[in-house]
């Protein structure tokens, strides 16, 4: 498989096509049945140069194929849409990072003033995760969940997890209370804004975001096994964004990739915040508690000797990964509508691939 041999981290993979190289990817899918849920996955560089395909069944019942156009549900990698809203919005002067949640979200309670748009977007809020609370109220993920539910569960508790900047734990609240904060800046809810400011200037015409299910576009089917091991159906209608509900397929989550580099909209120096990281210490001083490089709605990487952006996703019978490595302009994503995917572990396999040398994570 003649690969780039990358014996020092500075050798770049060389970026045109390699009928060889888009074999040993599909290698990888091969024992991935054709009669199942599975995967639609990309590998992009700017310059075009792509290697794609896709194995398994968009809809088990109307054995439907899966396709690099095939919608997904991609989960949690939603966020990194919502935090680069919320830069839009700063930009403009809409909003501040080190705003009060409650300059948005009134409703939340005095007990979480000290909590900003920054501990939110860095997980450090301290905010209890608004799914414990519906699942405390026996509410299912394939029951219905609105906006104005969890917005009710929250104000109930009113006790905070742990005192604000202390302590790093991801948190799908945070990132559901921004999709609110775009929304009360911009004038427009999360799925509006991101439709005229992101997706469409991007010429990701595929792509959307469902705050109301069912959807007037065609989704994969997402599925689970049930204890006799047959695939079921599973999909979840609850209604929020920001935190995830993001609808895409791979060829679009590329012309994101690419925003990376050339700041299409937003422009380079928004671009580069991204990837900041949040603070390291709390506001008294002391080392964040289980602190991880999380920047704007986007985990570090630290495999391959090299620098790269990414974030998996996983929601009810879907799962999903995203890599963006701006040195190499090379962006990987995998998509899966099965809830027990490994979309992480085939991504970098794939970068392991198309890069030459192996991730330090063996447990992939």
């Amino acid at each position: 498989m003649p690969i780039v041999q990358n014996n020092n981290q500075n050798q770049q993979p060389d970026p045109t096509y390699n009928q060889a190289t888009d074999e040993a990817i599909k290698q990888l899918f091969n024992k991935i049945s054709p009669n199942e849920p599975g995967y639609a996955y990309i590998a992009s560089f700017d310059d075009g140069t792509t290697y794609k395909g896709a194995v398994g069944l968009d809809s088990i019942e109307e054995k439907l194929p899966i396709t690099t156009k095939t919608i997904f549900n991609i989960a949690s990698a939603s966020k990194q849409f919502t935090a680069f809203a919320i830069l839009l919005l700063e930009q403009e002067g809409k909003l501040n990072l080190d705003d009060s949640i409650l300059k948005y979200v009134s409703s939340l309670g005095t007990y979480a003033k000290p909590v900003t748009l920054r501990h939110l977007i860095h997980h450090t809020g301290g905010l209890v995760d608004y799914m414990e609370l519906a699942e405390g109220a026996n509410i299912k993920y394939t029951d219905k969940l609105t906006v104005e539910q969890s917005l009710d569960h929250l104000n109930n508790h009113q006790i905070a997890e742990f005192p604000v900047g202390t302590k790093y734990d991801y948190s799908n609240t945070g990132y559901f209370l921004l999709s609110l904060v775009v929304e009360k800046a911009s004038g427009k809810s999360l799925r509006e804004f991101s439709k005229e400011r992101i997706f469409k200037p991007l010429n990701m015409n595929d792509t959307s975001i469902v705050d109301r299910y069912p959807t007037n576009f065609p989704v994969a089917r997402g599925y689970s096994k049930n204890m006799l091991g047959a695939y079921e159906i599973f999909e979840s209608p609850w209604e929020h964004t920001g935190d995830g509900a993001v609808h895409t397929h791979v060829e679009d989550f590329v012309k994101w990739g690419q925003n990376f580099t050339t700041g299409t909209v937003g422009g380079k120096d928004l671009v580069k915040r991204m990837s900041e990281i949040g603070p390291k210490t709390s506001p008294s001083g002391e080392t964040i508690i289980n602190n991880k490089d999380y920047a704007f709605g986007l985990s570090i990487g630290k495999d391959f000797n090299r620098h790269y952006l990414e974030h998996s996703g996983g929601w009810a019978g879907y799962a999903s990964h995203f890599m963006r490595f701006p040195e190499e302009r090379l962006t990987i994503a995998v998509l899966s509508n099965y809830d027990e995917a490994k979309s992480e572990k085939y991504a970098k396999k794939i970068a392991e691939v198309i890069l030459g040398n192996s991730a330090k994570n063996k447990d992939i």
